[in-house]
């Protein structure tokens, strides 16, 4: 990073001569005079506009946009978001929630539709290429003729600092939402698990779920979280009584007959009986439980017994016009024509407490809360979709922190930004929509579509990427990007059907994973190109390690189109096709100063996973990587430490796990006149390896010698370590 990186902009944007001025340059021009400019801090400023009748939806005109290379998040289902590009107005998708530009390729501009009051901001080019906001309340009873701070508009010459530093400004500002880096992460993401999706889909049974536990076991990769997804409820119309698909809603707390007496054979007699009985048989630190934001899909029988405490009532649902321009998700058409069973939002803490207290009696350890964004079609009589979904999740918040004891909430479907901007709690949300095994065309853009996403998302929450098949043509594609994504490792293999060698790249043998520190990014070089469908692009992403840098290069193209649509037409199989040629480098990890060491002089060794292959080069030299269609390499990046003026060392960490260097936990070194020791903590087991310009004199670990091999050709040290120790030293002695 050069050192304008930081530089403080003392010049705010602002309105001049009719176009909207960023650092002296016109980033919009033919701009409408009832839009309003206010300063917030560190040369950003909020835009907003005035109308001239009341309503509770608004479009404003911001002015036209063009001549400019974008990136934009936008939701194309109401759940789910995925990027889009371009260069003007015209490109940018209703629902947009992010939208970066490259201005003249000097520095970045970032604007971010966000909450202001009862209203909700999204974002939407024209085919003038105007770029347009709009607002809405979602309740026809909460007007208004001005709005003051619904878009945010900062800049930056890092992209990614730019970012993190717009979102803790936002935080400070509107104090209704909280950064990652002041939430609680849950205890899941540390761990291997296994969620019962698409394993079973509803069909879950206890046996299937010991079946699967059993498998893992004789593996040797016993998940230590295990998620019971849909299909465990009390619903009506009930699993087996609904074949032709009608709008359930749940009836009361309780697990259903397939949790409950015989079918559990010899594991007890109810749910609780059957969670104690795996987790004392498997070794299972974490069991969480599915459940929808409204109780289930069409939220709770209002008829019900149990239900009438919480005060229930059929509500209808309207769909916002910016959604209405994208796909419709199926799920929708019944809560379309039924309407949803809403819980009294005054009663909806109660209706929690009770839920997650009954789960928790049963050993459950947290919940993932599926359908979220259901609330924003809610608003109506309540005073709007984010009123209603401030009291829903600060509700939810509350009641995960006070049951379980912990922060152990998975959020889903839940990537619109009354969410991200209502969640002072919640620190992991799916970053995708679902992985499907059976969808040939979905597996590049899932790892895009995760990858740009948490280029937002990854300041507020921890981006869940989703489960995964091991044992699947793209498990080492979807193995890879797990390894960088810095969140939770999860598959979700049918029992029996496994490869173990993929998950023992991300596995451990205690079942802990090597996590990255942050959220897996796009290189700074990709963000402004498409890496699915312009034919030439790689995708290249990368994380930080506590002493290393990792960079995935994946070739996501020709695999389908932005949106996702079943049945779009299958390109060439994994490994076929002409390979696409990419440029990486070391300093593709952004901040790799941040682990360098004060004294780096920019030199790092470079490890390829895959291939195996160990070079050495400054940050800034540039090396070609060649991939085949849906094929990846990894390269661990570690910068290159002086420990004398003739000694040169970097631990590289496993060298068969996809994150190599998240085992390395530190370094340090004895100087003495005769000899330099150099110790390196690292966790874990497996083939450990590290570059040294010199060849050890020798090696110990845990105060004992160790055999160990040195190429004088590449200057790669590799021994064995064994055993499941959590943390051991070794030493090497020069």
């Amino acid at each position: 990073m050069g050192s304008n990186e930081d530089v403080m902009i003392s010049v705010k944007p602002g309105v001049k001569g009719g176009s909207f001025m960023v650092r002296e340059t016109a980033v919009l021009t033919n701009v409408p005079a009832n839009i309003t400019v206010t300063p917030v801090s560190d040369g950003s400023v909020f835009v907003g506009a005035n109308a001239t009748s009341s309503s509770s939806r608004h479009v404003f005109n911001l002015g036209t946009l063009q001549v400019h290379r974008l990136v934009c998040l936008f939701r194309f289902k109401i759940w789910w978001m995925i990027p889009c590009f371009g260069t003007s107005g015209g490109d940018i998708p209703a629902e947009t929630q992010m939208l970066l530009l490259e201005v003249e390729n000097k520095f970045y501009v970032l604007i971010l539709p966000v909450l202001d009051g009862q209203f909700r901001t999204s974002l939407q080019g024209t085919p003038d290429n105007e770029l347009e906001f709009c607002i809405e309340s979602g309740d026809p009873d909460v007007q208004t003729t001005k709005i003051n701070e619904p878009v945010f508009v900062n800049s930056g010459n890092n992209p990614f600092k730019l970012i993190r530093n717009s979102i803790k400004i936002l935080e400070k500002h509107k104090g209704t939402f909280k950064h990652i880096d002041n939430k609680q992460k849950p205890e899941h993401i540390d761990w291997f698990g296994w969620n019962t999706w698409d394993a079973f889909y509803c069909n879950v049974d206890p046996e299937g779920i010991k079946d699967g536990l059993e498998n893992f076991s004789k593996g040797g990769c016993p998940p230590k979280l295990l998620t019971i997804d849909e299909g465990w409820q009390n619903i009506f119309p009930s699993y087996e009584e609904n074949p032709t698909g009608e709008l359930s809603r749940l009836i009361n707390l309780e697990e259903n007959a397939k949790f409950k007496g015989s079918k559990l054979d010899k594991s007890g007699k109810n749910l609780r009986d059957f969670i104690k009985t795996i987790k004392q048989k498997y070794g299972l630190k974490y069991v969480y439980i599915w459940h929808a934001m409204a109780g289930y899909w069409g939220g709770v029988l209002p008829e019900s017994e149990v239900m009438k405490k919480y005060n229930p009532k059929i509500q209808p649902v309207v769909q916002s016009p910016g959604n209405l321009t994208h796909v419709v998700c199926s799920t929708l058409d019944n809560i379309q024509e039924k309407g949803i069973g809403l819980i009294d939002p005054s009663k909806i803490r109660d209706f929690y407490n009770d839920f997650h207290s009954y789960q928790a009696s049963c050993g459950v350890d947290g919940v993932k809360v599926d359908v979220q964004n259901v609330l924003e079609l809610l608003g109506a009589g309540y005073g709007g979709r984010v009123s209603l979904t401030r009291q829903y999740l600060g509700a939810l918040e509350d009641s995960v922190t006070e049951t379980f004891k912990s922060n152990n909430l998975i959020c889903s479907m839940s990537l619109n930004t009354d969410f991200l901007y209502s969640t002072k709690e919640a620190a992991a949300a799916r970053a995708t929509e679902d992985f499907m095994p059976n969808e040939p065309t979905f597996q590049t853009l899932h790892v895009a579509a995760a990858a740009f996403n948490s280029l937002l998302i990854g300041e507020i929450i921890v981006p869940d990427w989703d489960m995964f098949y091991s044992d699947h043509i793209t498990a080492e594609f979807h193995g890879a990007a797990r390894a960088l994504s810095g969140s939770a490792v999860y598959v979700s293999d049918k029992p029996g059907s496994h490869d173990f060698d993929i998950i023992k790249k991300l596995v451990l043998p205690d079942g802990s994973i090597l996590r990255a520190r942050y959220a897996g990014r796009p290189a700074r070089d990709c963000l402004f190109n498409d890496p699915v469908t312009d034919g030439k692009s790689l995708l290249k992403i990368w994380n930080l390690n506590k002493l290393s840098g990792v960079i995935g290069v994946f070739n996501c193209q020709r695999a389908g189109i932005w949106p996702p649509i079943k049945g779009s037409i299958y390109m060439p199989a994994p490994g076929s096709g002409t390979p696409i040629s990419g440029i990486v480098s070391a300093g593709d990890v952004d901040a790799l100063e941040e682990v360098a060491g004060e004294s780096w002089r920019g030199h790092c060794a470079v490890y390829a996973c895959l291939s195996g292959s160990l070079n050495t080069m400054l940050k800034d030299a540039k090396f070609q990587v060649a991939l085949e269609h849906l094929k990846c390499e990894v390269f661990t990046v570690s910068p290159i430490r002086a420990f004398s003026e003739d000694l040169r060392f970097a631990p590289i960490g496993l060298l068969d796990m996809y994150n190599s260097g998240g085992a390395v936990e530190a370094v340090d070194s004895e100087n003495k006149s005769s000899e330099c020791k150099i110790k390196v903590r690292i966790r874990g087991c497996g083939r450990f390896g590290a570059y040294s310009n010199k060849k050890p004199k020798c090696c110990s670990m845990n105060e004992k010698d160790e055999d160990f091999i040195y190429n004088p050709i590449d200057g790669l040290v590799t021994l064995k370590v064994e055993g499941e120790y959590s943390s051991r030293e070794m030493v090497f002695v020069y």
